[in-house]
């Protein structure tokens, strides 16, 4: 692998015009960095579309506000710029009056939580593309399919309007310069030009349309988590031609993504990249943008992208050693991801074994097929305690005389939950998305729509899967545990006298604290809970992976709901948890556990990882002098290869103490640039919602 490029002064200003542009958009309660001129710019964008096309089809009113965006959006680029484009537009939601206005008129977005087809984009250009489309105009169809294929040319020539006002900008821009900068810039408008009709030739040129794609799917669905996908492989080879043709240096290389990091850092808060991992047939993909990736926000220490390592037994030292590295700089930042657990996930789904290798990450830790897939991660819902203590409270639950009968009415009474849910909650979402939310521009990069005639809403990729977010299984596990010691095994209380102490809140303490402190709690590596771990999961996961939507879409199971361990949590458990403290977060135990990190993971190996593709996340915080120095990050990588060997599925890692966090809660300014591990995303910790810095503070404690 490449030497450690030193970043230039041109993106050392970069950085620095950044970090006092972040300051000041962002603070307290203010997380996300945008521009509040260019989201007024794209608001009326939206209303002047939906307005003017009233009573039209929903694809040709999405192609309309393309259109219109790419006319009116504000297009600024300053000297230092090396990646073009901002995506300081992208807000999530809008002032209220805009918002009910635009509700009124008809519009929605989807979820996000995508990766798009970004090779064939850079493979075809937009030439291709447009030659793709032409050639399919040719076919037979249906109207609707004859509608679909119009709006998609119609987004595709709006993404080439909005390229070449960036070209236009640059030729502006070079007029006010001198010298070597004027010239550049008119270099680089040919370039820009270049994009809208060839496909790109040079590592700057495929980055930049690929950060373009970026914005554009951005500005059809201001949504979260539209991830990049396997980045490192797509564009290796034009860097690795670069290279070898002396046309750029190894340093450059380092500004071009440094650039990127930080253009990343606005507006979607949680832009996945994977990095390293298998290729299709199952051999490493590792190269060195892979680990220039890694090395960059270490030394950036950028927030976004989203960084996840896939690792495997044949993951190269190189790689390894990078991403340790990264993860014990203290900022949150990478996750790891066991291509080991993730692969049989998908291949669960009936995806093939080529394209199952062949994943990528969304958001924070769901696995998708990259550029082919629909995967709605955070499509459905299921509330683990919050049903335990529904069904805890029913005539059966009271007349169950042992311990298995009494799980297996839980597990009864789970599933009429579940598919409630799937039938009242998870298909209307899907039908509004398709209904109201087709992405013509989004299907178009994604392989399948254009030979389907479909967007991606309507089923036009190969694979549709939707997200089963379960929440709170170790606070689960230690409420079954609780009930079968106390109840069934000690006889100590009765499931009705339980039950109405968790409805109370535990108004006696006696009894809260006999609960809350049995010994054998999940993540302590007690045989016990480990094996209740491993029934519940993979119960539950089955379950979601027996189920079906319309058109067979395919539910899968990831044990995390994001930040809800923090916000749904009105009901007390059973393992003596009051109501006003948080669930467990993932699929890890809950804090009250006495553990210690080997504890810990020798637990969470009895989770069913490999049923679960759409992520089982789990986090641990560790003293910051336990990681450091060669050895430290040998110690850190080391729980991580051993923990995969078992079978785990992802891990992250926070480094800051309890102690750190409260300071810089209490003194905002004085700590701005403190960068933590939120779930699978990081950020600035000043900006968070208290509640969720109260949670970080808990998980230092605790280390879990």
């Amino acid at each position: 692998m490449a030497a450690e490029p030193a970043p230039s002064a041109r993106l050392m200003r970069l950085h620095a015009r950044f970090q006092a542009q972040y300051a000041a958009a962002t603070g307290p309660g203010r997380r996300w960095f945008v521009e509040p001129a260019e989201v007024a710019v794209r608001d009326q964008a939206y209303l002047t579309a939906y307005r003017a096309t009233r009573g039209e089809p929903a694809i040709s009113r999405r192609a309309r506000l393309l259109e219109e965006f790419a006319e009116s959006a504000r297009i600024v680029l300053e000297p230092d710029d090396l990646l073009a484009g901002s995506q300081k537009f992208c807000a999530f939601g809008f002032p209220d009056a805009i918002g009910r206005e635009l509700n009124e008129l008809g519009y929605a977005c989807n979820a996000g939580h995508i990766v798009h087809d970004y090779a064939r984009l850079l493979r075809l250009g937009i030439g291709g593309l447009l030659e793709q489309l032409e050639i399919r105009r040719q076919t037979a169809m249906t109207a609707d399919e004859r509608l679909n294929v119009e709006a998609f040319g119609r987004a595709l020539v709006a993404f080439r309007r909005f390229i070449l006002r960036h070209a236009e900008a640059a030729i502006a821009l070079a007029a006010t310069l001198t010298g070597e900068a004027a010239t550049e810039w008119q270099e680089r408008a040919q370039a820009l030009r270049a994009l809208t009709t060839v496909p790109p030739a040079h590592f700057r040129d495929a980055l930049q349309l690929t950060w373009f794609t970026q914005l554009f799917l951005h500005a059809e669905n201001p949504a979260a988590a539209i991830s990049f996908g396997r980045l490192d492989q797509y564009l290796w080879p034009f860097l690795e031609r670069d290279l070898a043709a002396g046309a750029i240096t190894w340093a450059d290389a380092g500004d071009w993504v440094g650039a990127f990091c930080l253009r990343c850092c606005e507006g979607d808060e949680s832009q996945n990249l994977a990095v390293g991992g298998v290729d299709e047939r199952g051999c490493d993909a590792t190269n060195p943008l892979s680990v220039l990736l890694l090395d960059v926000v270490r030394i950036l220490r950028t927030f976004q992208p989203s960084l996840v390592v896939r690792l495997h037994p044949g993951s190269p030292p190189a790689l390894v050693d990078a991403a340790g590295r990264l993860a014990a700089s203290g900022i949150g930042q990478p996750g790891f991801i066991n291509d080991l657990a993730v692969i049989p996930g998908l291949r669960e789904l009936d995806i093939p074994l080529e394209r199952a290798r062949d994943y990528a990450i969304v958001g924070c830790y769901e696995a998708t097929t990259q550029g082919d897939c629909y995967p709605n991660t955070v499509g459905g819902q299921l509330h683990l305690t919050e049903a335990l203590v529904r069904y805890l409270g029913t005539p059966a639950a009271g007349q169950t005389t042992d311990f298995a009968a009494f799980l297996h009415g839980w597990y009864d009474d789970l599933d009429r939950t579940y598919q409630d849910m799937l039938a009242q909650q998870a298909q209307p979402a899907w039908n509004q998305w398709c209904d109201r939310a087709p992405s013509p521009f989004g299907s178009l990069v994604m392989a399948g729509c254009l030979d389907r005639a479909r967007p991606v809403e309507a089923g036009g990729a190969p694979f549709n899967l939707l997200g089963i977010n379960i929440l709170g299984l170790g606070t689960a596990v230690d409420s079954l545990h609780a009930i079968r010691e106390t109840v069934f095994i000690r006889h100590d209380v009765t499931v009705p006298q339980i039950a109405a102490a968790v409805t109370d809140n535990f108004p006696e303490e006696a009894l809260r604290q006999k609960l809350r402190n049995l010994p054998g709690r999940f993540g302590t590596d007690s045989a016990a809970t480990n094996a209740l771990a491993q029934e519940v999961s993979t119960t539950v996961a089955r379950m979601v992976l027996a189920s079906r939507l319309e058109n067979e879409v395919r539910p899968y199971p990831g044990f995390f709901r994001w930040t809800a361990d923090i916000w749904e949590h009105n009901h007390a458990t059973p393992d003596g948890r009051r109501r006003e403290e948080n669930l467990s977060y993932g699929a890890g135990p809950a804090s009250a556990a006495p553990t210690t990190p080997t504890s810990v993971l020798a637990s969470m190996r009895h989770v069913a990882h490999a049923l679960c593709a759409c992520g089982n996340p789990l986090s641990l915080s560790l003293p910051a002098t336990a990681v450091k120095g060669a050895a430290g990050v040998r110690r850190l990588t080391d729980l991580v290869t051993t923990y995969f060997a078992q079978g785990g599925l992802h891990l992250h890692f926070n480094l800051h103490s309890a102690q750190d966090l409260r300071e810089a809660k209490a003194a905002p300014d004085q700590h701005a640039d403190l960068t933590i591990r939120v779930s699978g995303l990081s950020a600035r910790f000043v900006t968070l919602p208290e509640p969720i810095q109260d949670a970080l503070i808990e998980r230092a404690k605790t280390g879990v």
